[in-house]
């Protein structure tokens, strides 16, 4: 019987762009049967973009204001505008320091100035990231003084939902207004499958998982977090019957995986017509003598643009690999 292998997980650095980045981060899983690329893949984007949790603003109480659609004369911007801005705020959480089932007020009181994100007074385990957030313009001899009421949720909330949180939770308190919250702190995620040995009897699948956030959480943390939720739900199914798949799965050295890819031929890659031609034009046939040169050296082979190099380069990545150091 054909064993299932042990997935491989890496995180690998895709471009220039996501190396300074700390908020971008791509992970690979290989070598998955066929099939499983796309079953683990679509539920951990799926978990990601629902089910991970963060602070987001769900009220605001405005001295002087009743309504959302009520004139402000002390600022440039009227309320609703005030209130888009808001929606922008990205807060950073230590789960150790706060009640996860708590509301929490943050502050502001400020005078005739640009109010920004900065001027907000936060709450011990709070930490806005965007404090350069440009909230509203105070006019000559202007004050305001708001309480922004943060909860800690996951998903996107409408106004009508944190209406009726309001009324459950605040309903001894006035002039609350609700608006829109969007608890996810992801930007966005990507996925994709690609064969790991292509032309072989047995193909293995390489799942990319691409994850982006807003800044206020790791990347790592969050593939983690949807990780652990999938596993979880998963355990239920597990307590049906107690089954031993011990025998059923094989690790596979990881080193003799490497060898086999660099001695594999370019074509494995699944270039361009183009690229592919130039790099045999250059005498390079394996992947192991593509990369045993700087990419700097991608420029002086003949009839490659920068098209062609940028997809060399994708793919040499998405085989968790990098080319030699300048």
């Amino acid at each position: 019987m054909e064993k299932f292998l042990k997935p491989i997980f890496k995180k690998i650095i895709k471009n220039e762009e996501q190396k300074n980045n700390p908020n971008i981060a791509v992970f690979t899983l290989e070598k998955l049967e066929r099939g499983f690329g796309n079953t683990i893949g679509v539920a951990l984007r799926r978990t990601i973009l629902s089910s991970i949790p963060g602070a987001a603003p769900f009220a605001i109480n405005l001295e002087g204001v009743n309504h959302e659609f009520q004139a402000f004369s002390d600022t440039y911007e009227d309320v609703v505008e005030i209130v888009l801005n808001l929606k922008n705020l990205i807060i950073e959480v230590d789960q150790d320091l706060i009640d996860i089932d708590e509301i929490y007020k943050f502050n502001i009181n400020q005078r005739e100035k640009i109010i920004t994100a900065a001027d907000i007074e936060v709450p011990a385990g709070f930490k806005i990231t965007n404090k350069d957030l440009v909230i509203a313009n105070m006019i000559p001899k202007a004050k305001m003084s708001m309480t922004i009421y943060v909860a800690y949720s996951k998903g996107f909330k409408t106004f009508e939902e944190n209406r009726l949180f309001i009324k459950e939770k605040l309903g001894g308190i006035s002039n609350i207004i609700a608006i829109d919250s969007n608890f996810s702190p992801i930007e966005r995620v990507n996925i994709r499958i690609s064969d790991v040995n292509p032309g072989e009897s047995r193909v293995f699948e390489r799942l990319t998982l691409e994850v982006e956030t807003k800044g206020n959480i790791l990347p790592e943390k969050v593939v983690a977090a949807a990780g652990s939720i999938l596993e979880n739900y998963f355990k239920s199914f597990a307590e049906l019957h107690e089954i031993d798949l011990t025998k059923s799965f094989i690790e596979e050295v990881e080193e003799e995986e490497t060898d086999s890819q660099l001695q594999a031929s370019i074509e494995t890659l699944n270039l361009s017509v183009r690229s592919e031609n130039a790099l045999k034009a250059a005498d390079i046939s394996t992947i192991e003598e593509l990369i045993d040169r700087p990419v700097s050296a991608l420029q002086t082979i003949k009839n490659l643009g920068d098209k062609s190099k940028n997809e060399i380069i994708q793919s040499v990545q998405d085989l968790g690999l990098s080319f030699k150091s300048e």
